[in-house]
């Protein structure tokens, strides 16, 4: 990597940084081109070189925030051991992490709602896809060491997908409801259903 590419790099991750601090601060509409430029020491056109919109930055923020957390689940499922602590490391990990991230999911379900759907969606899609291949591989594990019930292998994607999407259910509730109530609990009890119900 040369030194230019170092610097650019850089650069970009400043801008990020500066921006998610503004968005979860005013908001996405708030927030101008110009706000983010002053608040890093810059020149608009600096950010228009990297980025064409406050929108691209936006993707990019969100883009860098939901990487975290798939990396960070990522690193807690190959530290378990069983399929079964996988699967509650996966989705604990994942949640905490959410938990403190609720202004940005507060901002994509406000985003989403309000402006262009398929432009922040198809960054979320691509999370959900890396998610859904992770839990799936989870699955096979506790079906291939026998810890799992093997005829439910053959509904290892649906079984997948259900996970996740009711994940990112709970995820948007918690963004909804400020006072976030003792979802701990109820991803636990949910979790322990499910894997109950995988033993059979």
């Amino acid at each position: 990597m040369n030194s230019a590419l170092s610097k650019e790099e850089l650069l970009r991750h400043e801008i990020i940084v500066t921006a998610q601090k503004l968005f979860q601060q005013y908001g996405l509409h708030k927030t101008t081109m110009e706000d983010i430029a002053r608040a890093m020491g810059k020149g608009k056109s600096t950010l228009y070189y990297y980025y064409k919109s406050k929108e691209e930055i936006f993707d990019a923020v969100l883009r860098t925030e939901m990487n975290e957390v798939y990396n960070l689940s990522k690193e807690a499922v190959q530290q378990a051991q069983t399929a079964s602590d996988k699967l509650k490391a996966y989705f604990a990990i994942s949640f905490q992490i959410a938990k403190s991230k609720v202004n940005l999911y507060k901002m994509v379900t406000e985003e989403m709602a309000i402006a262009d759907l398929s432009r922040t969606h198809h960054v979320v899609k691509e999370l959900n896809a890396k998610s859904v291949a992770m839990v799936e591989d989870i699955f096979i594990s506790g079906f291939v060491s026998g810890e799992f019930c093997d005829e439910l292998r053959d509904q290892v994607h649906l079984l997948a997908y259900s996970m996740v999407s009711a994940m990112r259910s709970l995820v948007i509730d918690m963004a909804i409801d400020d006072q976030i109530p003792n979802w701990d609990q109820r991803l636990t009890l949910l979790l322990d259903f499910i894997i109950r119900a995988l033993r059979k």
